[in-house]
């Protein structure tokens, strides 16, 4: 036989032909190629990328949140504004408009209106708002009183808004920030 199928038949043998050192065995079950190998299996682990998606997801997601809820924060007051100018005006306007007494026939005062002026913007105006805000309406004026044809009357709608997330990171917002628009007209 040739040297060289003698070698070829030890490699079948023992596996690659190399002796046992050379080839490598396994390390010692505590020994420090153990401890090499299992700290680099466990620094390929943590390159992995299965978790950071959710991870920066969980990171913009909290101040995602935060300036959404300031802008819906931001908006209700805007809102609840725009419904207490709404209500003042519309206050005023019936206050002032010419109203005779259906008996009588003589001009019915602002302050004698049935239902009154307040009674009536809250009928139709509190409901527009959150049931937490508490609507006040006050009249007022010479010609609330007098009822004479170009005098002023003022209504007043005013109520209170709470905050839910703007006033923890804005230091000059109250907890209940108070709201309120005053319209005068002239009687008829």
């Amino acid at each position: 036989m040739s040297p060289r199928r003698d070698a070829d038949k030890n490699k079948d043998k023992r596996g690659s032909g190399k002796p046992e050192k050379l080839r490598g065995m396994a390390p010692a079950p505590g020994g420090p190629e153990a401890v090499w190998r299992k700290l680099g299996h466990l620094v390929k682990q943590g390159r992995r990328q299965d978790g950071a998606a959710a991870l920066e997801f969980a990171l913009c997601l909290i101040p995602l949140l935060l300036i959404v809820g300031g802008i819906l924060d931001y908006g209700e007051s805007w809102y609840m504004q725009s419904v207490l100018t709404t209500a003042s005006r519309e206050g005023a306007r019936y206050a002032t408009r010419y109203k005779t007494d259906p008996v009588t026939g003589q001009r019915l005062l602002p302050n004698n209106l049935n239902p009154t002026v307040e009674a009536w913007v809250n009928t139709n105006f509190n409901g527009l708002l959150p049931a937490d805000t508490s609507l006040s309406v006050t009249p007022g004026g010479s010609g609330y009183i007098t009822g004479t044809t170009g005098e002023p009357v003022s209504v007043t709608a005013a109520a209170q808004k709470r905050w839910f997330v703007l006033n923890h990171f804005v230091p000059t917002l109250t907890n209940p920030q108070p709201l309120a628009s005053t319209t005068v007209m002239a009687c008829e």
